[in-house]
Parts: C-alpha cells; structure tokens; sequence
C-alpha cells in the first residue's frame, strides 16, 4: 500500500511540474520578455524588462545644471565628482535605452554624447577636469543630449 501510494504521488508531482510549453518557464518570480500575458492584463509586480533607465535621472540632472547655470551651487571638486558620476550614469542609461528601442544612432547622439562625456573627464573613475569657464558650453550640451534622447524615445514609440 505505501509503494502505491508512494508512486501515485511521485507520478502526480511529475504530471503537475512538467509543462506542454516549457519556452514560457522561468526561475524568477517575474514575467520574462515574451511572456505578454502578465503585462497585458496589467498585473501589479510584473516586470517586463521594458522599463526605462533614463528617465528616473533626468530630473536630478536637470537640476542639477539649473544650479550650476545659475551659480547656486559652489564648484569644487567633491560636487564636480558627484556631477560627473551623474552625467556619466545619465548617458550610460540613455544609451542603453536608446538601444532597448531600436534606436540607429546617425552619429549625432554619439557625437553629442563623447562631447558631455569629455568635458567632465571621461567615465566614472577618472578625474574630473571641468573647467568653470567651460561650464555654460557644458551647460548647453547636456541640455541638448537630453533633448536628443526625449526626441528619440518619443520617435521610437517607447514611454518615458
């Protein structure tokens, strides 16, 4: 009686774990990218993978460069660092993003992007080497590659 009984649950666990459709099996508690069910019916918790990176650090970087365009905030070298690490992350995710929908870069967005990017010194970990008299120039670039970026996700479609 207990090997039958044994067996019958041991044959139910296997019937119940298999699946006809194993493409949609996952180890995580999220949907994967192809699973469109979830993020059609519009389930709470359910990550699709198709969140923007930009967006949540473009109001701080916006700020930041209302501060540092109005003189507000004094530059020293601790705030150029913080700054730095700001943008470098800001163009990280903008590319990323860019590339998430699809987006052919002409060139002008790589251009812009190497421009911000050597102005303050290059990636996170280098020195930062902003000059004050380059600031507004700066300034103005920044502000340009944001605009680019917005212009670019609203033309391809994706939500910001």
């Amino acid at each position: 009686m207990r090997k039958t009984l044994l067996l019958l649950l041991t044959a139910a666990s296997v019937a119940a774990c298999s699946r006809e459709k194993a493409g949609h099996a996952s180890a995580s508690a999220y949907t994967s990218d192809s699973d469109s069910s979830a993020r059609a019916a519009g389930i709470p918790g359910t990550n699709s993978g198709v969140e923007m990176e930009a967006p949540r650090l473009i109001p701080a970087m916006q700020n930041q460069l209302n501060l540092m365009g109005t003189g507000a905030q004094r530059i020293d070298p601790d705030n150029l660092t913080a700054y730095k690490n700001l943008a470098s992350d800001l163009v990280n995710s903008m590319i990323a993003d860019l590339y998430r929908a699809g987006y052919a870069d002409s060139g002008n967005f790589r251009t812009l992007r190497d421009s911000v990017l050597d102005d303050v010194g290059g990636g996170v970990g280098t020195s930062t080497k902003l000059d004050p008299s380059d600031l507004k120039p700066h300034i103005n670039r920044m502000r340009r590659l944001i605009s680019m970026y917005q212009q670019a996700m609203r033309s391809s479609g994706e939500k910001q």
